[in-house]
């Protein structure tokens, strides 16, 4: 579980302040679980309303302060806030921000955060961000999603219900436009163990091959879906596969929702 000792006091502490309009997001979503590569450099809140923003943000400075932290504000717009915050020798940057609120699920509540992001939603997020910067953590975290969560092929098949104006192979392709990387800059990740970019490469090669296959397959009227199985699982789908058909054809929606038994047509 690569949360550092601040992370986990920081979350903690503003759990009370967590709701299902401000939520814990971006990559310490799945760097929480167990055999997550590397620790997140952040924590990112989000917020589906930008009025939101700033009440969320100074809400969780004066918590924190009345806690014992120091809050720098490095950063106060109408919808972004960045401030770094510390005890003692340990500091964790930390981040406001409106975000959209379509996605396939509905916030978690969770006892250690007090409300999160579903990981899926997170992870589509994530391979949206690899497709748009060119930041090592994002590769390391797609292939680390890859490997234990949902394939890369999975991802950017949902991920082009979210945004529509990618198509799969668009999203791949500039996706790997940024999957270019040094040791250098792998090692300056805070990493769990030590990772050999050759070994990355190759993985995220396979992977998109795979995943190049995957989107070809699959049929064009369900673009943007997530594929799941029934105990409401995200999973890959194989086309050819007999149980293609029984999987459950799942799309986002303003602030998500979970499937209802009826038929997966309905696209619910």
């Amino acid at each position: 579980m690569p949360l550092s000792a601040i992370q986990v006091s920081i979350l903690q502490t503003v759990a009370a302040n967590r709701s299902p309009e401000s939520y814990l997001a971006g990559a310490t979503v799945f760097h929480r679980s167990e055999g997550s590569p590397r620790f997140s450099q952040d924590i990112d809140l989000f917020h589906d309303v930008a009025d939101s923003v700033a009440r969320s943000a100074e809400l969780d400075a004066a918590t924190l302060r009345g806690a014992g932290y120091v809050v720098q504000w490095l950063l106060q717009t109408p919808t972004f806030y960045r401030a770094v915050v510390s005890s003692g020798a340990e500091t964790m940057k930390m981040e406001w921000a409106q975000d959209t609120a379509f996605r396939f699920f509905p916030v978690q509540q969770d006892p250690a955060c007090g409300y999160c992001l579903h990981v899926t939603d997170a992870a589509v997020n994530k391979l949206l961000a690899l497709a748009g910067r060119a930041e090592v953590r994002d590769f390391v975290d797609i292939l680390h999603l890859q490997a234990t969560h949902l394939s890369i092929g999975a991802l950017a098949w949902a991920a082009c219900g979210k945004d529509p104006g990618y198509t799969p192979q668009f999203l791949l392709e500039h996706a790997g436009r940024h999957a270019c990387y040094t040791q250098e800059q792998v090692n300056r990740l805070n990493l769990l163990a030590p990772l050999d970019v050759r070994v990355l490469k190759r993985a995220w090669m396979a992977a998109v091959e795979e995943a190049r296959r995957l989107v070809d397959a699959l049929p064009g009227h369900e673009l943007g879906c997530l594929y799941l199985s029934q105990g409401q699982v995200a999973v890959t789908p194989d086309p050819a596969s007999p149980d293609f058909a029984t999987l459950r054809r799942h799309f986002g929606s303003v602030r998500g929702a979970w499937p209802t038994i009826s038929s997966y047509h309905d696209g619910v």
